[in-house]
Order: structure tokens, then C-alpha cells, then sequence
């Protein structure tokens, strides 16, 4: 495990590479509210580094002491801004990595990670090259700073989420459409925040087949 500095405070980065020489297109990988890094990281990591991409997970609750952020203050809350800067400064120092193509990095965001994904993007000079949304959404006032030239996005949600709902993906779709982003979306039926083993398996089997094409 390496650490990047964000604020003058080392943060942890979990990493998977390739088992071929680099450099190799990456991506960040941002946990959700509960901080769990290895859910998806752990899973994920053997799809995407077969395809000889990268993956990284920042521990970005390290730059707050967060262990848990409840819904009610995942936008509004203090800490979104403070997360958005040390998700750009571990972007930063991917790039710096001699394993990573520093032009071909994207972005993997679930639930509050998803939010913090898609904001981030609004920014142009973050520069990824695609994102994948589990279970997010892309609130206001980032959803207004979005523009034509926001990244190629994929969308994974579920219908029966009662955490954050499903309107939360349909906004984000309506968005993408008005400004004439590719993306593609995948609302599962019967799924809620957390999907099913064989929806998992869905998601991380589209998740791959969609970053091969954009990165």
C-alpha cells in the first residue's frame, strides 16, 4: 500500500497492477458512505487488471477522520469539498506513477463515492477519460457546471433503492442527455443499494467491457 499527501496529510492508496509492463491506463476507485474500500476494489481489481488496466482506491476518509457519513450530509456536508481535493490530488499523483498513462485515467465511484466521481468531473482539468456510477447520483450545484465535454458515463442503479433513490439515476441520465454525453445506464429491477451476487457479477462484466473501450 503507497500514500499520497493531500493537505499535508499522507493518505492511503490501496493498488492492483497488471502483472505486464507499464504504463498502463488506471482508475480510481472511490469507496461509499460505510468506508468500505474492499468490497469493490477486492472484486473488481481481476476484471480490469486482466485487461492490463490499473487499479487504485484512495482512503479519502482519512482527510476528514471520517469512518462513516450518513446521506442527510454527504452533499451539504462540510466534508464533500475536502474529499473532492484529495481525490484530485491522488489523480495527481497517479499520474506521476511510472506504471500509469497519465492520459488515460478513469474514474469508479459507489454510492457517495459515485457523487464524489461525478462532481469531480464537472471539473475540466481533472481530465478522466470515463466514469463508472454505482448507486450515486450528480447533485446540485455540480449537476449546473456540467458540460458537453463532461466524460463518457456509465450507470448502474437500482430500482427498489430506498438509500438514494432511483430518481437520483434518472436526473443524472436526463442531464447527460441534454448536454449529449455518451453514456449507458443499467437499472436493475427488484435491486436495491446493494445488488445481488449475479447483479454484481452483471455490473463488474460491463464495468470492464466499458472501461476497455474508453481507456
Amino acid at each position: 500500500m503507497a500514500t499520497f499527501l493531500s493537505g499535508g496529510k499522507p493518505i492511503q492508496i490501496d493498488q492492483h497492477e497488471p502483472k505486464s509492463s507499464g504504463p498502463h491506463p488506471a482508475i480510481l476507485l472511490l469507496h461509499g458512505s460505510g468506508g468500505n474500500i474492499g468490497f469493490w476494489a477486492d472484486k473488481m481489481a481481476p476484471y480490469v487488471t486482466g485487461r492490463n488496466i490499473s487499479l487504485y482506491a484512495a482512503h479519502y476518509f482519512e482527510s476528514t477522520g471520517t469512518v462513516r457519513a450518513d446521506y442527510d450530509t454527504i452533499i451539504d456536508g462540510v466534508h464533500f469539498p475536502k474529499w473532492l481535493a484529495t481525490i484530485a490530488d491522488a489523480i495527481a499523483w497517479m499520474r506521476t506513477q511510472p506504471n500509469v498513462d497519465p492520459n488515460r485515467i478513469a474514474l469508479i465511484g459507489i454510492s457517495l463515492g459515485a457523487f464524489l466521481a461525478l462532481a469531480l468531473a464537472t471539473d475540466p482539468a481533472t481530465n478522466v477519460r470515463a466514469i463508472v456510477e454505482i448507486s450515486g447520483g450528480l447533485a446540485e450545484p455540480y449537476a449546473s457546471r456540467a458540460t458537453a465535454g463532461f466524460p463518457p458515463t456509465l450507470i448502474f442503479h437500482g430500482a427498489a433503492d430506498t438509500y438514494v433513490t432511483a430518481s437520483d439515476a434518472y436526473a443524472l441520465i436526463a442531464r447527460l442527455k441534454e448536454l449529449k454525453v455518451r453514456h449507458e445506464a443499467h437499472i436493475f429491477p427488484n435491486q436495491g443499494h446493494f445488488f445481488s451476487m449475479p447483479t454484481q457479477v452483471q455490473i463488474l462484466l460491463t464495468t470492464a467491457k466499458f472501461l476497455s473501450q474508453h481507456l
